[in-house]
């Protein structure tokens, strides 16, 4: 068993002024500014200009919010990790359900995020920029998201698609050149109110991440979005919809983008049939049915302890998209307890989170 600590902030003003809160935060960390930063004259400065042009289009506010961040702690915006990390994995399991599923009539949204806790920075925020949608989310890198739920009741979560994407040892290049998956559920939160909204920025925008994107909203539609090597295709439900839920793990759903799947990792199918069944019970399900189901251990559930090969679970969250609100736990759900947060600011400091340490067997990654 291992221990981590989980920070809860508050990011609140114009964009700069949230960069100098960032800033001042990572200044008191000293692991966390170096994970932020490159050595000095590293990244290409017309890779530089070509990312934040971009980001200006689809992310408006965040070069602001960087330039804030470097200014404080000192450094010039062409260090900042999180953009050589952007421009161009993890586990994770998703599940959305109409009113017509759920036991209490609310759309119902529900995620494990599985990753390493020593590559991640543990923050859990609320973010009201000026000009923007305020939303309470996991943060990535810092000024990326990775989860979250807005003030319209708009709730996203993602899962990668297949082989890791980015511009790190042991990753896959790019199919097209885009946006990291952390940018895209960022700039839904900051600017969309509705799944179709969210769609349409999403179709729009370039993404260079092998994306599984679970939308929610409060007008009762879900959605599920995948995308791979710039191929997109999506599903949204309503109550005019026959079928209730949406699923989805780290491989491809839709027939329109199957044939550029490189490789389905068999613990994802496994992972995906357990949702499934869950779901397909003849009768309504519960918030305690769904975190039964994110706390039981693999294979049987969807938690698992593998934190030390970038699979362990980091948290897990049930979205009442009705009462916007997310109750979550910070590492294992088996060991940590559970905590409900709205879109509001936050008790901001630091909580404990238990990792117990398991080792998956050979099996867990045998390739289809």
């Amino acid at each position: 068993m291992e221990k981590t600590n989980v920070y809860l902030k508050n990011f609140t003003g114009t964009s700069y002024e949230a960069g100098t809160q960032i800033g001042n935060w990572i200044l008191s960390a000293p692991v966390l500014l170096q994970r932020a930063l490159l050595p000095p004259d590293t990244y290409p400065h017309d890779k530089f200009a070509q990312i934040t042009a971009l980001l200006d289009e689809y992310c408006p506010g965040i070069n602001e919010e960087i330039l804030g961040f470097s200014d404080t702690v000192g450094v010039h915006a062409e260090q900042i990790l999180f953009y050589a990390m952007t421009y161009l994995e993890r586990g994770c399991s998703l599940m959305a359900a109409l009113p017509s599923k759920t036991e209490n009539r609310h759309t119902m949204m529900a995620r494990n995020y599985d990753f390493h806790d020593e590559m991640e920075e543990m923050c859990f925020a609320y973010t009201d920029i000026k000009g923007k949608y305020r939303y309470i989310g996991s943060t990535l890198h810092l000024f990326g998201r990775g989860d979250g739920i807005n003030e319209h009741g708009l709730a996203v979560c993602q899962a990668g698609n297949g082989l890791p994407v980015g511009n790190f040892e042991g990753a896959q290049k790019a199919g097209v050149t885009g946006f990291q998956l952390w940018i895209v559920v960022r700039s839904i939160l900051e600017n969309c109110r509705t799944v179709e909204e969210a769609i349409r920025w999403t179709m729009d925008a370039p993404i260079g991440f092998n994306i599984n994107l679970m939308l929610a909203d409060s007008y009762d539609r879900i959605a599920l979005l995948q995308c791979i090597d710039g191929h997109k295709a999506y599903e949204i439900l309503d109550n005019s919809s026959e079928k209730t839920y949406l699923t989805s793990t780290n491989h491809t759903l839709f027939e329109e983008i199957k044939p550029y799947e490189k490789m389905v990792i068999e613990n994802s199918l496994i992972r995906n049939r357990n949702i499934e069944k869950l779901f397909e019970q003849d009768r309504r399900i519960s918030k305690e049915d769904m975190k039964h189901l994110l706390s039981a251990p693999y294979p049987e559930g969807l938690c698992c302890h593998y934190y030390k090969e970038f699979f362990g679970t980091l948290r897990s969250m049930v979205f009442d998209v009705t009462d916007k609100t997310i109750e979550m736990t910070f590492g294992s759900p088996q060991v940590n307890t559970w905590q409900t947060f709205s879109v509001g600011m936050l008790d901001a400091g630091e909580i404990p989170a238990l990792l117990p340490q398991e080792k998956a067997g050979p099996v867990f990654y045998n390739i289809l």
